[in-house]
């Protein structure tokens, strides 16, 4: 087809195909504009019922009009020969190819991209269209820094009939919404949902929902089996994390109300560190130009930020809310004298350990508790079509990131004003305090041509872990220094997550390392093909003796042993480092009338001791 004429459109170059179109830059012949022509296959353009689909889409999108929202040009019509799509050609790349280059988006940029994201979906939403498919291969950031959201090939007209294809799904499965997966009707929650993974994936550089195929993927959403953001990432925003645990709720009600919500919730997560939109220099369009200077900027505004609120928020009693302001400036400056000694003044324990600690320990308890579930296959394996991407990265490569002469942000025609600030979502509660050290994020530049055609998906890599020693220990495991979550291992494990909840990589080469300051480090590089389960042995020594609390003690008593509180026997899972001098006594304090102390005995570095190792007469029994 190319060097062909479709219509008034010259045919120039093929830039992708997907399961349902090619997609092609093209040139007006008039007016010599370049544009991307989504022509519909040859055997699906014979049919008057996928015709119809296609056509339709046209008449949707073009209704839209807004500065975030890909815009349609022209249409082909019902009848014509060749059905395709024109529309507007990007020039810039997809977010997936920006999270890709340069790992996790800082929070305050993810909260003004999703700001963007939102207000679009609010527009089409009012408009009657659900999109879908929002994923950050949907997602082009233009070359001035502005974002689109592409490619409603799969949208639903919420006005119109249903046309759908026998027998499949449409849409990518790691992003759907529970709704959608179990094939029931949808409304605009559903694409908040998939909004939320989005958000996630950016302030992550993860998915919240995997899987070694699309069944146990859509499982894991169902069952809404994930992690946190704030165990993958502490760093981030704990409202930017409150605003995507409420949009990945499982229950449609249990979400925002609408788009317009959505926006002001992330509009207050700026607010809240100190932020606007639109600030003069931390925002999202200078970020995309010229992300290393903006990030530079962001860190000073945050330290400045998180000391104040947190001392505002000590000064009103509000202890959980400062802790969760300064586990997060720990977590960017974990040797913050200030923080620490005001820290230390709460009588709380303060364990300076980037790599695990009480947030570790609960994330780790998430995960066996995750392995040790009996997971049920999903009744049928579904067929996921992917709609080909309409509108294609160009351009030559930039070769500064800064513009010479930025483009401001055009205020879109049909959209309305920002909503009023409301109170924000209530942060969910962090645990304790975990300071890590995280890898410099590589500064990501726009590409120049990128064709961002659907692909079908690889199967990746799995990789279970076992212990072969006795000792117990709280781990943070790392793949290519890329954290993959934490693990405790309990006197009863064996294999991390077992078959049914792996730990994901891509097939090639890799580098395991497991981390905990009270162990020797655990390394082993390995390579694996595409769907191979890798089972590692691991033996990690212990640089002292493992204290695990009597089994018979409730978990709701209270443990300090020498000057530490260790809070509940429940918050430490019954298992503590012993002390280095066994004349250390433990002290547990169950209520007014049930506390008691017992010596500590460690056997020795690489043992497991019971404290105590006898109950006090008449007690718990």
């Amino acid at each position: 087809m190319t060097g062909s004429v479709i219509d008034k459109y010259e045919v120039l170059q093929k830039l992708g195909e997907g399961a349902t179109a090619t997609v092609y830059r093209g040139r007006h012949v008039a007016i010599g504009k370049d544009v991307a022509i989504k022509v519909l296959h040859p055997h699906l353009s014979a049919s008057t019922r996928y015709r119809e689909r296609f056509n339709r889409e046209a008449r949707a999108v073009g209704r839209l009009s807004h500065e975030n929202i890909v815009s349609i040009i022209d249409y082909s019509g019902q009848n014509a020969e060749e059905c395709y799509i024109v529309t507007e050609l990007v020039d810039g790349c997809t977010l997936l190819k920006l999270i890709d280059d340069g790992g996790a988006l800082p929070s305050e940029i993810v909260a003004a991209l999703g700001i963007e994201l939102a207000s679009a979906l609010s527009f089409a939403h009012t408009a009657g269209i659900i999109h879908r498919d929002i994923k950050p291969e949907n997602v082009m950031v233009r070359r001035d820094g502005v974002v689109k959201l592409m490619d409603f090939g799969v949208a639903r007209v919420l006005d119109e009939g249903q046309i759908t294809l026998d027998g499949s799904l449409l849409g990518s499965p790691a992003y759907m919404s529970p709704q959608q997966a179990m094939d029931e009707t949808l409304d605009g929650r559903s694409d908040l949902f998939s909004l939320g993974t989005l958000l996630f994936h950016c302030v992550t550089a993860a998915v919240p929902f995997s899987g070694t195929n699309a069944s146990i993927i859509l499982r894991n959403i169902i069952d809404n089996q994930r992690a946190e953001v704030l165990e993958l990432r502490p760093q981030a925003a704990p409202a930017l994390a409150a605003v995507i645990d409420r949009l990945l709720q499982t229950r449609t009600e249990d979400r925002y109300a609408d788009a317009a919500c959505v926006v002001t919730a992330l509009t207050n997560v700026l607010v809240e560190s100190g932020l606007t939109p639109t600030h003069p220099r931390i925002n999202l369009r200078a970020w995309l130009v010229n992300p290393k200077e903006v990030e530079s900027e962001l860190e000073a505004h945050l330290r400045t930020d998180l000391l104040a609120r947190g001392k505002a928020h000590l000064e009103s009693g509000d202890t959980v809310g400062a802790l969760q302001l300064f586990n997060r400036l720990l977590a960017i400056d974990e040797e913050h004298a200030e923080v620490l000694a005001l820290i230390q003044a709460l009588h709380a324990p303060v364990r300076r350990r980037p790599r695990v600690g009480v947030l570790g320990l609960v994330s780790g308890l998430a995960l066996l508790a995750a392995g040790l579930l009996v997971w049920g296959f999903y009744p049928r394996e579904p067929q996921v079509v992917i709609a080909p991407v309409a509108v294609l990265a160009t351009g030559p490569a930039l070769p500064n990131p800064r513009l010479e002469k930025p483009v401001p942000a055009a205020t879109p025609v049909d959209a309305d004003p920002l909503p009023a600030p409301i109170p924000p979502t209530p942060p969910a509660t962090l645990p304790g305090l975990t300071a890590r050290v995280q890898p410099d994020r590589t500064v990501p530049r726009l590409p120049g041509l990128v064709a961002t055609t659907s692909v079908p998906m690889a199967q990746p890599a799995s990789v279970i872990l076992k212990w072969k020693n006795a000792g117990g220990y709280s781990v943070d495991i790392y793949v290519d220094d890329v954290h993959k979550g934490a693990f405790h291992k309990g006197p009863s494990a064996d294999w991390i997550g077992n078959e049914k909840n792996p730990i994901s990589v891509a097939a090639g080469r890799h580098r395991l390392e497991l981390r905990n300051d009270a162990a020797e480090p655990f390394v082993e590089e390995f390579t694996v093909t595409e769907g191979e389960v890798r089972r590692i042995e691991v033996q990690m020594v212990s640089r002292a003796p493992i204290c695990i609390v009597n089994a018979r003690i409730p978990k709701t008593c209270e443990l300090t042993v020498g000057t530490t509180r260790y809070g509940t026997v429940a918050n430490i899972n019954g298992r503590f480092n012993c002390p280095a001098e066994a004349a250390t006594e433990a002290s547990f304090d169950c209520g007014p009338k049930m506390q008691f102390t017992a010596p500590i005995k460690p056997q020795g570095a690489g043992t497991e001791t019971i404290v105590p190792e006898t109950l006090p007469d008449g007690m718990f029994l």
